[in-house]
């Protein structure tokens, strides 16, 4: 490291360690654009039987947001059955999606035409031609027409469109299936959209949710929360359930299934050292402060060996059990530190979590910062990428401050459900994945300790 690089750092370092405040880490950019990669997911509409303007709408995702807006040049390709009877082509044309600085998506939206033809479902495809600000991960996305002319038209029909959406590694995002009639309705209609399955609360939320058509209307939207995942997990399919339509509309497709794509790979890999050199300058310095501070608060316990010691000392200054000792990693949570409003502060950490040795004696584990109530994934700070990574719990049930039971098929199995904002470990101990590892919750990664 250079003699600028360490004043820098000792510049940092003395700031956070004085103000008893990580004020470079809270106020840190997004990931800058050069490091993010953009995707396209596939998507599908039901054709309709009237007209023509109804829109396929195809997600594309960064993986992680950017300081810069993205600017991703698109391109519909008649690859497949469809043609241009079906979907809106222009031979040398292309159209252009930007997704915002700090945002993570975009949609291109291909237009296509209605028919009363009795035929298969037709596919197409939309092609990214390049984009500036970000590299391109994958470059192609299918789209499906899907026919609703099998019934009489005289009758409304119900049917929706799967399609795929791409899960990113920082930032909770949202994907959409489009759920039409194939002609607007006199009287109003109705029906119940429901998506539950293995992996919700920790790769998707579930939902159960009336949607109302009114006279004159033919599309709605759903909307997938898509949490994010850095592991190496596959793709995982959800299927959306439609059921209870009203006033005589027949349901076409009663499941849709919809891909989450796992978008992780080799070139993604979680960082589990500071000293890897895909980290910045300015990440290796604001890991490596986070570090030092949290060594510092954390001082007091560090010199403590065994449960009764450690729990005496947290009782003390405020900090109260959730009850999960039973894992080998004890939380204790402060609840003035958890409500006063305040993040990413040395002096006031929101949890200290003890760890078990293999001789069965408990020692100080890790420092954790917790997000203000509320907060979401697409909350966090940007303080040094995968190498800090947060995590939260989507599937704990509580009872005032401990934790009880599990969330299981949207039920708890003791206690009250309530979601977790976003959390980081700071680890005192020796840790395989690293010092920021989170292995508890959602977002955390996969590495065992």
């Amino acid at each position: 490291m250079n003699t600028k690089m360490m004043r820098l750092r000792s510049a940092i370092i003395g700031t956070a360690l004085l103000a008893g405040v990580i004020a470079p880490i809270a106020t840190a950019a997004p990931a800058s654009a050069t490091s993010s990669l953009v995707s396209i997911g596939d998507a599908s509409a039901v054709e309709g039987n009237l007209g023509q303007g109804r829109v396929i709408s195809f997600p594309i995702a960064l993986d992680a947001p950017t300081t810069v807006d993205v600017h991703v040049d698109w391109k519909i390709q008649l690859v497949g059955t469809a043609t241009a009877a079906d979907v809106q082509y222009v031979v040398d044309g292309f159209k252009t999606a930007t997704i915002r600085a700090g945002k993570v998506q975009a949609f291109a939206n291909a237009v296509i035409y209605a028919d009363t033809l009795v035929e298969s479902d037709e596919t197409f495809e939309i092609h990214i031609l390049g984009a500036t600000g970000a590299d391109v991960n994958d470059h192609m996305a299918v789209g499906t027409v899907i026919d609703d002319d099998s019934e009489s038209t005289s009758t409304s029909i119900l049917g929706a469109g799967g399609g795929s959406v791409h899960e990113g590694n920082l930032g909770t995002r949202q994907g959409k299936i489009w759920v039409t009639l194939s002609a607007p309705s006199l009287t109003p209609v109705s029906v119940v959209a429901t998506l539950t399955d293995t992996g919700a609360g920790t790769f998707y939320k579930a939902f159960t949710k009336t949607l109302m058509f009114r006279p004159g209307q033919y599309k709605k939207p759903i909307v997938l929360t898509i949490y994010p995942n850095a592991a190496t997990t596959g793709d995982r399919i959800v299927t959306l359930m439609l059921s209870g339509a009203t006033n005589g509309a027949n349901i076409m497709t009663p499941a849709v299934a919809t891909t989450i794509v796992d978008d992780d790979d080799a070139s993604a890999a979680r960082i589990y050292s500071i000293s890897d050199s895909r980290l910045t300058p300015e990440q290796v310095l604001r890991a490596q402060a986070l570090i030092d501070v949290s060594t510092t608060a954390t001082a007091q316990y560090a010199g403590l060996v065994g449960w009764s010691a450690l729990n005496a000392a947290l009782l003390q200054r405020g900090y109260t059990s959730i009850g999960d000792g039973g894992t080998g990693f004890e939380h204790y949570t402060n609840s003035v530190f958890l409500n006063d409003g305040i993040e990413l502060n040395a002096s006031k950490v929101e949890s200290i979590v003890l760890q078990r040795q293999s001789n069965g004696l408990w020692v100080l584990g890790a420092a954790m910062y917790i997000l203000n109530n509320g907060k979401t994934m697409a909350d966090v700070p940007e303080i040094a990428g995968t190498f800090t990574t947060w995590h939260d719990h989507q599937n704990l049930c509580w009872n005032g401050s401990v934790v009880v039971g599990f969330l299981v098929n949207g039920t708890c199995t003791a206690g009250v459900f309530r979601a977790t904002p976003p959390m980081l470990h700071v680890w005192m101990t020796l840790q395989a994945c690293g010092p920021f590892i989170g292995t508890e919750g959602f977002g955390g990664g996969t590495c065992t300790h």
